[in-house]
């Protein structure tokens, strides 16, 4: 018989927000096969997990009950709501639910038939990103976007924990089910958003600038200049060139390539499209078996025309419908990004990762729907979280190679069953962090070697 929940709530509540957690639920791979979570039905069918959300004294008899908290489900994420991680406990493990005000940690998250909280309003808390719909400006940063730093995981140091993927393994067991534990899967894409490091329009104090700051070191600019001159005259082949290394790296469940296509801001500095090495590149990733998407220029984040000019231009590029993005700079604004995409019939986003840091921004490695609030609705088109980014690796470890290489095999050693990982590696970063010795080929090559005994 099919494995069936059936949730029963009171007319206050707000139907739809709790149909797309349930449909989070259903599809999310820990689930068991052919889950179906009803809502309100007539009548439950027979064998079905009874749930009651709402309070304590309305739920009925032999209903495992699930207590509204009422807060999400009931104002706009445009109402500012400060909000803390409160800590459960549930057979040894930790999950964690996201309230107005804090709680004793280690409570039960299940007990005498009962929830220890509102799960229901923390999965849409974290999957319809209602925080940084609502963040302050304080919280803004130089580009526009909520600080890594003030959003709710980062500040609980959870942000290396899919703490949603934790939860609905927990709420699975908690009614009964077997959650489907795999072993993490590793999925890898490149943005291609300079061709080679010293190539047009490089500008050499500038980048040693960005240097300085992001090792807090100046040891390696005589390095730096001495390998530009000695590329420019011919003496030394461009150290961004890494793509016989980087397009054959693997191997991952799925490898994807995004191009950017237009400069239209100081922030884009893409390769020319009838560049001999940029159409190398290009076959040589489609000869390995890469998809193909379109990595925006920086101004397209809120505008559907510039997003649709650049998406047709790469789709002559590519000879092939482009039906998957990553915005540049990982530029995305709540709701703005998410109604361009909806407008120009994506399929797929890859965006929303940190740039200054690794880990769960909502809290999953699995693919899965942004909220839109304006027509209470699921988006159509899927977000598949970034979850890794070289840069951002660094950054976290503020490019002191042991801090580095320790964050990344914390992260590995606490993660390797139970979620997904898309890791994002540019071509031409292994060179500066060669030069500050953090070996990304040794880094990333290891966990994908990995990853072959799994796939």
């Amino acid at each position: 018989m099919r494995p069936t929940i059936a949730f029963f709530t009171d007319p206050a509540q707000a139907q739809p927000r709790i149909r797309y957690v349930l449909d989070a639920l259903e599809h999310h791979p820990h689930a068991p096969d052919h889950l179906q979570c009803l809502l309100n039905p007539a009548t439950a069918p027979p064998d079905s997990v009874i749930c009651y959300y709402g309070t304590t004294g309305n739920a009925p008899e032999n209903a495992v009950l699930i207590p509204a908290q009422r807060v999400f489900f009931v104002a706009q994420p445009t109402v500012r709501q400060s909000v803390v991680c409160n800590r459960y406990d549930f057979e040894g493990r930790s999950v964690y639910a996201v309230a107005p005000r804090s709680a004793s940690p280690g409570q039960p998250f299940f007990a005498g038939g009962a929830f220890g909280f509102d799960w229901l309003e923390t999965l849409f808390f974290h999957l319809s990103r209602w925080e940084e719909y609502a963040s302050a400006p304080q919280e803004t940063d130089d580009i526009g976007m909520m600080k890594s730093s003030a959003q709710l995981l980062p500040r609980h140091k959870l942000h290396h924990i899919p703490v949603v993927d934790h939860l609905v393994a927990a709420i699975l067991q908690a009614l009964g089910f077997s959650p489907a534990q795999r072993p993490t899967t590793f999925s890898l894409s490149h943005d291609v958003d300079d061709l080679l490091v010293f190539g047009p329009g490089f500008r050499l104090l500038r980048y040693l600038g960005g240097v300085a700051l992001r090792h807090r070191s100046l040891r390696r600019w005589p390095r730096i200049v001495s390998d530009y001159r000695r590329v420019n005259s011919g003496r030394m082949s461009d150290p961004g060139d890494t793509f016989d290394w980087l397009l054959r790296l693997g191997p991952a469940v799925e490898k994807t390539i995004y191009f950017g296509v237009e400069n239209h801001s100081p922030y884009d500095h893409f390769p020319d499209l009838n560049s001999p090495g940029l159409l190398e590149v290009r076959e040589t990733a489609r000869a390995l078996g890469y998809q193909a998407g379109i990595h925006p220029s920086f101004n397209t984040w809120k505008n559907t025309d510039l997003f649709r000019q650049e998406r047709r231009k790469a789709e002559t590029w590519l000879g092939a419908p482009v039906l998957k993005s990553r915005q540049h700079y990982l530029h995305f604004a709540f709701p703005e990004t998410a109604d361009v995409l909806e407008a120009a019939g994506m399929q797929e986003d890859a965006t929303l990762g940190f740039r200054d840091r690794i880990g769960f921004r909502a809290g999953t490695g699995f693919p899965f729907h942004l909220y839109c609030f304006q027509s209470e609705r699921p988006y159509r088109w899927v977000e598949k979280p970034l979850v890794a980014m070289d840069c951002g690796l660094v950054r976290e470890g503020g490019g002191n190679p042991q801090e580095v290489l320790r964050i990344w095999t914390d992260f590995i050693a606490q993660n390797r069953e139970g979620t997904a990982v898309s890791l994002n590696l540019h071509n031409t970063y292994p060179y500066e962090q060669a030069l500050h010795g953090i070996d990304f080929r040794a880094l990333f090559g290891q966990v994908l070697s990995q990853q072959k005994e799994s796939v």
